[in-house]
Formats: C-alpha cells, sequence, structure tokens
C-alpha cells in the first residue's frame, strides 16, 4: 500500500502539471474561476489514465468507461472542496496582500499557487476510494 500510495502521489504531481496547463489555455478564454473547473477534469481524466496504468496495473480489469466513470464520480466528493478553496482563495486574499507579507510579486503566479491547497485537499480522499472501489485489487 505504501509504494501505491507514492505512485499516486507522482501521478497527481503529474497531474497537476496538466491542470496547470489546462487551466492557462482556458483562462486565455475564461476568468479563472470557471477555468478551473474545466482544468479539474481534463486533470481527473489523465489522473484516471495514469493511475489504471501505473499505481493500479494490478487490479481488476473493467472495462475502462465503467472504471473512469467511477473515478469521475470519486472525483466528484473532492471536486467541491477543492474548487471552493480555489475560489476563496482567489476571493479573500489579493496578491498585493501576500506581496505585503512575503515581500515578493506574486500577483502573476497566484492564480496557480492558489491551486494546490485544494487539490492537497482532496488527495487522501481519493486515493482511499480509489484503492477500495475504483481499482479494487483482483481476489486470489
Amino acid at each position: 500500500m505504501k509504494y501505491r500510495m507514492i505512485r499516486f502521489a507522482l501521478v497527481g504531481g503529474a497531474g497537476f502539471i496538466v491542470d496547470v496547463m489546462a487551466l492557462a489555455l482556458f483562462s486565455s478564454i475564461v476568468p479563472f474561476v470557471f477555468a478551473r473547473a474545466g482544468s479539474f477534469w481534463i486533470a481527473a481524466t489523465s489522473n484516471w489514465w495514469c493511475n489504471r496504468v501505473f499505481t493500479f496495473r494490478d487490479a481488476e480489469k473493467r472495462t475502462p468507461v465503467m472504471q473512469w466513470l467511477k473515478f469521475l464520480l470519486c472525483v466528484c466528493f473532492s471536486f467541491l472542496p477543492n474548487w471552493g478553496c480555489y475560489w476563496m482563495l482567489l476571493e479573500w486574499f489579493e496578491p498585493t496582500m501576500i506581496e505585503n507579507i512575503t515581500g515578493q510579486n506574486v500577483a502573476l503566479f497566484w492564480p496557480y499557487v492558489a491551486m494546490i491547497p485544494g487539490i492537497l485537499l482532496g488527495m487522501l480522499t481519493n486515493f482511499i476510494l480509489s484503492e477500495l472501489w475504483v481499482f479494487r485489487l483482483a481476489e486470489a
């Protein structure tokens, strides 16, 4: 289980990169809060695939569509707190407030940095649900 959790975290790190890239792309079209909602689903699909072939490669081999739908249902549990945390950070904390505390200009990076707490909020729940339900180990 320990190594699966490490692999799960590595996949999550790669998913974060996918998330940031999708956020950058979508935010050129719509406001950051809405762009974040879209980037979340792109990253969730990327994470499902990587977890299927890397983290839980010894799990039951269900049809990919059913497994993907189960995974998306699981990430729905973390979507609201993830996106809610992101929205609160964007609404409640201005980049100038952080600049006053740290002395660093973070206005350009703030929409991306604000993603991190929400992502961490959902990681543990996603791992548990993935292991027990989505990628359940094949019985011997």
